[in-house]
């Protein structure tokens, strides 16, 4: 599947609060690491700490989330990856520290970026 990548020096990625699957961060998460593959991520990182904790609580490696990336795969690829190999208990750990533990981030990145 040819999946393009946003190009983020001219628009931010979708919000952490977007859900993707069962998943806030994952579809914002999904534009940043795409679009560093594509060298068009402009001032974002695409590992950031948000990211890294999502990732570790969610039980996905980085290494991982990257290959799935470089193989092109879909946001509806990575919904059904999550689902598969993430437990329900390591998905409610990582929304909480998305929405709840890092609502403050959450909410400056929305302002930020005109939401």
């Amino acid at each position: 599947m040819n999946v393009v990548a946003p190009d983020l020096s001219t628009t931010p990625p979708r919000s952490g609060r977007e859900m993707l699957g069962r998943y806030p961060w994952l579809a914002r998460l999904a534009d940043k690491v795409r679009s560093d593959h594509a060298g068009t991520a402009g001032e974002y990182i695409a590992y950031c700490s948000l990211s890294k904790g999502f990732l570790l609580r969610a039980g996905v490696s980085v290494d991982d989330f990257d290959k799935l990336i470089r193989d092109g795969a879909s946001d509806a690829d990575l919904t059904a990856y999550f689902d598969q190999h993430v437990s329900d208990e390591q998905r409610e750990s990582a929304n909480r520290f998305v929405l709840h533990d890092m609502k403050s981030h959450l909410d400056e990145q929305d302002a930020e970026e005109g939401r």
